[in-house]
């Protein structure tokens, strides 16, 4: 390969530039492990950089040293990494991991210094594409591969609030690598490699200088963080990396020894085991056994449990716009399934006598049934309050006494785990966790989880069912209100019965009694088909759309006529209202009746048999106003402040304690207003407003327009 003036300016670039740093980092006055790393990698690289200077000054005597130059500036870099995530890794307490990540780095570079030392680097910047060559390639790319999976882990690793540093250091480093790993697939790819890219190298590498420098202000170890998802997403981008390096070397293989069908047998091989490779990334044994394997072998406990509490509460807090009832239950057995990748549950609930299976979470082949409450399992579980260990329950083992399993369980071995729900020292409920999709040795630390996520998912069984009782209980307590009201009309329309029967015993011979007694029954009977109606469930609390326009001299001519026959002494004056255009207010008519009724009846039950009672509608600033004055006991401030619109209180013998509630309400629904003033001894004034809608013939819908 040719090398140029380029190549001679561009690395006496790098010499210059990382010697620079290499001083810098070593002036610092605090000295730590990773700062001298920085040093030696950055003192390394200058070396490099100067050995290919060398090399085209005097291309005899250094060509030799130009590879191996390279595979230590490299191997520097890779130990600086390591040497700033090792306390993130726990390298010093985990001697295994240590050795591990130690033989395989040792490994690669060692056999990477044994192929320069046998030449194999000349070979592969001419073009050669023998054996040794390839092995050479393949093992630069693997270190570049290394080197990019060790940045992304340290950028991951760094808390998000301090990346500042960090982030230049991931940026520079991640440049040489990234440089380094496109040259050499191109090498690999499209021999003989560029000799523009391998000259301008230094170059590039001394653009990284600022960044690593600027970042060598930070205290890096300092600010890195432990994740367990870093670390099975970096080992999963490293197993792929080296599974398609793997392949690639052995496809390559196989075209040397094929002959003309090489290409072919090259292609085919490679698409195939790339697929094979991606079916068992994504698969969901090969994850559960990866994170068991990370757990065991990066880290003190087998758990992080901020995240898996999030996960969990995440899991059983989700709602949908489908969600339905005993999903909640189904996101409970998700969640508990979810920290040991089990593959599906099911959850037992007390109803009666039995644990019932209410719901199930991606069964597969387990058909549970309800189990006793009086049975010696669930009476371990309720004194024990421990997780059942079914492999251990059939196979005799373990601190069971003489407890056997259900025969559902006992015959099927996907039946793995039992995870009691209790609430407040109660069993609220029981998790069957089917086999998880990788194998698993259980201990302290998974029991003491669950068992800790068992009493998290009891409450929220148990809130949940108290919320379940609250709304029964509302519905009920609803469905009570209105047939409090319902009955308080009922006793209005009984009163209004019992005087039609009285006055029939003196009147029955006289065709116009009668006829006005027919007319009564008849508009009683509708009444109480109205109060059917509006006991029915489904009878919500907006306004009926079959509203109409009511005139109010009218209805309040027909009430009178009615209640003077129970009180003589009882008048009405509508001369300032149908004097006006608008005499009418839209509404239910049957409603604002009963308002009026209401107020009537109370004012003759306030006063005595020839006390006056006195009923006037005028108009005031577009309302229709009634006043119900009477001279009876009268009521004091405080009793119309505390006690008068308090339903169910009242001070009438076998009185229902509604009557000024349900009045004030239908005023409000109706966008009037129920107004009180009363003296004791002296009498009451009801007072009530409704806004006018104008003279009768119009629709309702015009009302609206208005």
């Amino acid at each position: 390969m040719q090398l140029t003036d380029v190549g001679l300016l561009s690395h006496l670039l790098a010499a210059a530039g990382f010697a620079a740093l290499a001083v810098a980092a070593l002036w610092r006055q605090q000295k730590t492990t990773s700062l001298l790393c920085l040093t030696v990698a950055s003192a390394t690289t200058a070396a490099w950089a100067l050995v290919f200077v060398m090399v085209i000054r005097d291309p005899y005597t250094w060509s030799f040293w130009l590879s191996p130059a390279e595979t230590i500036r490299s191997a520097a870099w890779i130990a600086f990494l390591v040497a700033v995530l090792r306390p993130t890794w726990q390298l010093d307490d985990r001697l295994r991991s240590s050795f591990v990540i130690a033989g395989g780095m040792g490994f690669v570079i060692a056999l990477q210094l044994a192929l320069d030392l046998l030449g194999a680097s000349a070979g592969v910047l001419a073009g050669d594409r023998s054996m040794t060559g390839q092995l050479f390639l393949i093992m630069r790319l693997s270190v570049a591969v290394s080197g990019l999976v060790l940045v992304h882990n340290l950028y991951q690793n760094t808390d998000v609030q301090s990346r500042g540093g960090v982030r230049l250091l991931a940026i520079g480093l991640g440049g040489l690598f990234v440089y380094d790993l496109n040259f050499y697939t191109l090498a690999f790819l499209l021999p003989p490699p560029s000799s523009d890219l391998f000259n301008i190298r230094g170059a590039v590498n001394t653009i990284t200088v600022p960044l690593l420098l600027f970042s060598a202000r930070e205290a890096w170890v300092a600010r890195i963080q432990v994740s367990r998802q870093v670390v099975f997403h970096t080992l999963s981008f490293s197993m792929i990396g080296f599974y398609l390096i793997a392949m690639a070397m052995l496809a390559y293989g196989l075209r040397l020894v094929s002959g003309d069908w090489g290409r072919l047998l090259q292609i085919t091989f490679l698409f195939g085991t790339a697929t094979m490779g991606t079916i068992v990334a994504v698969s969901p044994r090969f994850r559960a056994a990866l994170r068991v394997q990370i757990a065991k072998n990066f880290f003190t406990y087998k758990y992080d449990y901020r995240l898996e509490w999030l996960r969990f509460i995440s899991t059983v807090s989700r709602t949908g716009s489908n969600e339905r009832a005993g999903a909640l239950h189904e996101r409970v057995i998700q969640a508990v399934c979810m920290v040991l990748d089990s593959p599906g549950g099911v959850l037992f609930i007390p109803e009666d006598d039995n644990l019932a299976p209410i719901a199930e979470w991606n069964v597969n082949g387990t058909k549970a049934e309800s189990i006793p409450r009086k049975s010696n399992l669930v009476q371990f579980i309720e004194a024990r309050q421990r997780i059942i260990d079914f492999d251990e329950l059939r196979a005799g083992q373990g601190d069971y006494q003489t407890i056997i399993a259900p025969d559902w369980a006992q015959l099927n071995p996907r039946v793995w785990l039992g995870v009691p729900l209790f609430h407040l020292d109660s069993l609220a409920g029981f998790i069957i966790l089917e086999r998880t999709v990788a194998r698993r040795v259980l201990n302290w630390e998974d029991y003491d989880l669950l068992r800790t996520l068992g009493r998290q998912a009891a409450s929220y069984i148990a809130e949940s069912s108290t919320q379940m009782a609250l709304d029964e209980a509302a519905k009920f307590d609803e469905f009570n209100r209105r047939f409090a009201f319902i009955m308080h009309d009922i006793k209005n329309l009984v009163s209004q019965l019992s005087l039609v029967a009285r006055n029939a015993q003196r009147h029955a011979d006289n065709p116009a009694y009668r006829a006005d007694m027919v007319k009564t029954l008849q508009n009683s009977v509708g009444k109480m088909n109205d109060l059917l109606a509006r006991l029915s469930q489904h009878q919500g609390g907006r306004p009926d759309p079959k509203w109409h326009l009511v005139d109010i001299p009218l209805l309040l001519a027909q009430v009178i006529a009615v209640k003077q026959q129970a009180h003589q002494p009882l008048t009405l004056d509508t001369t300032a209202v149908e004097s006006e255009p608008a005499q009418c207010v839209a509404g239910d008519g049957g409603q604002i009746e009963q308002l009026f009724l209401h107020l009537v009846q109370n004012a003759i039950d306030a006063s005595a048999s020839d006390a006056p009672i006195a009923v006037v509608a005028t108009t005031e600033a577009g309302d229709i106003v009634v006043r119900i004055e009477d001279r009876g006991r009268g009521m004091s401030s405080r009793f119309i402040r505390q006690e008068l619109f308090q339903p169910f209180r009242s001070t009438k013998p076998g009185g229902f304690g509604i009557g000024a509630y349900e009045v004030r309400e239908i005023a409000r629904a109706h966008g009037g207003r129920l107004d009180v003033v009363s003296r004791e001894g002296e009498g009451t004034i009801f007072t009530i407003a409704l806004p006018a809608a104008g003279e009768p013939g119009r629709t309702i819908m015009q009302v609206a327009a208005q």
